[in-house]
């Protein structure tokens, strides 16, 4: 098996993995785990052969893989020559302290999850992407008999011991083995979009009835910031948000739901928008938040099956947010090809008798929702903001 493949399949395993032996680890966890093996390196010698299982380095390959899998780190072509006599000249065991340091940094910087700011904080720390893929072209270089069984290696049962005993999680929210990042993931599956299977993705917290709305929408807004935050350079393209069904029980009902929940984190935006203020049908106007502009897909179990936003079985009413720093930047939105890639799309859909009509809905945000059937007029979701409900004054009472 070419390392390319080991990684993208061994990301997999780890993760489903860890998952059932109780050893998933979140970013301080994760950050832990890397001072403490470049701690290992300062200490004994990693220029000598390691033996295939070496539980230094099966936890240095679970800590990269694992790592990957949280963050949806795709395999880089570097991969394909580290195995080379140039490869293992291009990446010595040398440089494992540093890039482990780096790991831990850039870890470090997502789990302190920056405080909601009037824009996202930028930073010059390397990416997860470029440092994990570093990492395993290492292992690939200087271990070519551990990474002969790698996977065996990083799920075996004394490696799942050694992180639930030394480096525990601690996070109770982590994105990518959330309850609603499953099942969104469940429905990215069955969804005839495209380009929806190669996307990176998160799940947000769940909506918790106790809180009220307002709390959950400021919760949501947290996770938002901190989406962003990693997005842009992980290159994410979208956030799920699961409320509970009875917010989609009819068109109207997830309208109103879509207006209270913008307007909701208008009100907390950190950045001060008033975009709603501005909202009508017309073409080019943006959700703005965080200074981002972002799109918003909406899905509802008042859909049917056969309708292209139907959550796919699942019971659940669903937001997805999607900036425009990452979603503009998709290939197949950029030099010119965005309709042709709209038309490819809803071919898709259209073959599956899961049609939809964008005549009429010209304006990006008349897409939020969809009408019930292909060709009725857009859902006027604005029309439900509560800043524009009439309030009628009582009759007087009768004399």
């Amino acid at each position: 098996m070419n390392i390319m493949k080991q990684f993208l399949l061994g990301r997999r395993l780890v993760g489903r993995s860890a998952l059932e032996q109780s050893a998933t680890l979140d970013d301080a966890a994760a950050a832990a785990l890397a001072e403490s093996l470049a701690e290992s390196m300062a200490r004994h010698d990693w220029q000598t052969p390691r033996a295939a299982d070496d539980l230094d380095l099966s936890l240095l390959s679970f800590l990269v893989l694992e790592t990957a899998h949280r963050y949806y780190v795709q395999a880089e072509k570097a991969l394909k020559a580290c195995q080379s006599d140039e490869g293992r000249r291009l990446y010595p065991v040398a440089m494992l302290p540093e890039r482990l340091a780096d790991l831990a940094a850039t870890l470090r910087f997502y789990d302190e999850a920056p405080a909601m700011a009037p824009s996202l904080p930028g930073n010059g720390l390397a990416s997860l992407q470029s440092l994990t893929n570093t990492l395993f072209a290492v292992i690939g270089a200087q271990f070519p008999e551990h990474m002969a069984e790698v996977h065996a290696q990083v799920t075996r049962v004394e490696v799942a011991a050694a992180i639930r005993a030394r480096f525990p999680r601690t996070a109770a929210h982590v994105p990518v083995y959330s309850p609603t990042h499953v099942e969104f993931m469940g429905a990215v599956d069955k969804t005839r979009c495209i380009f929806a299977p190669s996307g990176k993705y998160w799940g947000a917290r769940d909506y918790d009835p106790a809180r009220g709305f307002d709390a959950n929408v400021r919760r949501f807004g947290e996770d938002l910031f901190r989406f962003m935050t990693v997005a842009r350079k992980e290159k994410f393209k979208g956030l799920a948000f699961r409320l509970p069904a009875s917010y989609s029980r009819s068109v109207e009902r997830l309208a109103e739901t879509t207006a209270i929940l913008l307007e909701g984190l208008n009100r907390i935006d950190p950045a001060g928008s008033r975009c709603l203020d501005r909202v009508d049908d017309k073409p080019g106007w943006k959700f703005e938040w965080a200074g981002e502009s972002m799109f918003l897909t909406a899905f509802g179990v008042c859909y049917p099956a056969d309708h292209p936003r139907n959550p796919y079985g699942f019971d659940h009413t669903y937001f997805f947010f999607q900036p425009d720093f990452v979603l503009r930047n998709h290939p197949g939105l950029i030099d010119g090809k965005e309709e042709i890639s709209r038309q490819r799309i809803l071919a898709s859909f259209r073959k599956d008798g899961m049609d939809y009509d964008n005549a009429g809905k010209e304006a990006e945000h008349a897409r939020y929702l969809r009408p019930m059937a292909a060709g009725d007029r857009a859902v006027a979701w604005w029309d439900y903001l509560p800043s524009r409900q009439v309030i009628e004054e009582p009759l007087p009472a009768a004399v």
